[in-house]
């Protein structure tokens, strides 16, 4: 049986740090709602792109909050986290250039990288950059 995957962008994890982030109650639920057979992805890039954004506006304590709750993910089992690198990397740096008309971030074209490349077609997060390879962003607002 084929697991589905979804990989978790920076956007969703802020908002399921931060309480009052516009997102939080919509991120939140959506979490609570996935089934457990549902692999769930992110990668180095995201994880250090969440802290940065955390440290900076919310605080050593948030961030370090933030840092616990992927190492406690990781530990169960409950999030595997793709470093980017290599042939991934090739391909982020080939995304900036074909979507250059775009104000695409570079952890957003690894990002798509690693979704291509892992055939992921959902993100958890609210960026509408990922409309641009048709991928699918969750939740539904």
């Amino acid at each position: 049986m084929k697991r589905n995957k979804l990989f978790i962008d920076t956007g969703a994890w802020i908002a399921l740090i931060v309480e009052n982030d516009h997102f939080h109650k919509a991120a939140r639920s959506y979490l609570e709602s996935l089934d457990l057979s549902i692999k769930r992805l992110s990668s180095s890039y995201v994880i250090a792109e969440t802290y940065t954004w955390l440290r900076y506006r919310e605080g050593f304590k948030s961030a370090d909050n933030f840092l616990n709750v992927i190492n406690q993910s990781k530990a169960s089992g409950m999030l595997d986290v793709i470093v980017g690198e290599g042939d991934i990397l090739d391909i982020s740096e080939q995304l900036l250039r074909d979507f250059s008309d775009q104000r695409l971030s570079y952890v957003d074209a690894v990002s798509m990288a690693i979704m291509k490349k892992e055939r992921i077609n959902k993100v958890f997060g609210f960026d509408h950059h990922f409309y641009l390879m048709d991928f699918e962003v969750v939740p539904y607002l």
